[in-house]
């Protein structure tokens, strides 16, 4: 069976990877971003010295290219009962067609969601009110993310090379100009200071070091960088 499990709300999706490799045993995994061709073929269709079944986790599976190459492999064990397949990404690929056997859970955000990211500007008591709804029903990891990728975006689009990162091939020209007008409000140097921020937050989150809730940190945080 292949799996495919993608979207932009990271936790949720982390979350149905886990609940998929849950009780499972012989797991092989791979980095899209740095593994080859080569490498999934072995990983699919070479033979185990352990169990006679397994699982193969590519997650960022849309930097592996070729792409046709990717999916020639994948077809030769897609009615393989002995072994799992689970394609991770972090993009939104709901628009994007794939075989009909394939199982796919996408995890996006709503829009208020999103409009709670465009209101990220200077002296904006918007973005502090609507953290506080969004918090009512996102996860405060989920917001931090948001934030982290949201402010990542606005740094690439400032150094006007926004063309060569391949994440903004898929971004539609309006949401181009959105991100260019959110940018011009912001300097340079404020988006490094608020990423900088952002990234010691997460890091702090993730070696269980904050002193306080992360919604607390994350509510003190914009009080700082909007001010």
């Amino acid at each position: 069976m292949i799996y495919i499990i993608s979207g932009e709300d990271v936790v949720s999706s982390r979350n149905k990877l886990s609940e998929l490799l849950s009780g499972k045993e012989n797991i092989v995994r791979l980095d899209g971003k740095k593994a080859t061709i080569a490498e999934l073929d072995e990983a699919l269709l070479g033979g185990s010295l352990f169990s006679d079944s397994k699982v193969v986790v590519l997650e960022y599976f849309s930097k592996l290219k070729p792409e046709v190459r990717v999916w020639e492999i994948l077809n030769q064990v897609q009615n393989d009962k002995s072994t799992d397949v689970i394609l991770w990404d972090d993009i939104d690929l709901s628009k994007k067609k794939f075989p009909k056997k394939v199982q796919i859970f996408n995890f996006l955000f709503p829009k208020f969601y999103y409009a709670f990211l465009d209101s990220f500007e200077p002296n904006s008591k918007k973005t502090l009110e609507l953290l506080t709804e969004v918090l009512k029903t996102f996860e405060p990891e989920q917001v931090l993310y948001g934030l982290v990728r949201r402010v990542r975006q606005l740094l690439i689009i400032k150094s006007n090379n926004y063309s060569e990162f391949s994440e903004f091939k898929r971004v539609q020209s309006w949401q181009i100009s959105k991100l260019k007008k959110q940018a011009n409000l912001w300097s340079e140097n404020q988006l490094k200071k608020a990423f900088l921020e952002l990234a010691k937050l997460d890091e702090k989150m993730k070696t269980s070091n904050l002193p306080l809730p992360l919604a607390s940190h994350l509510d003190i945080l914009l009080l700082s960088e909007l001010n």
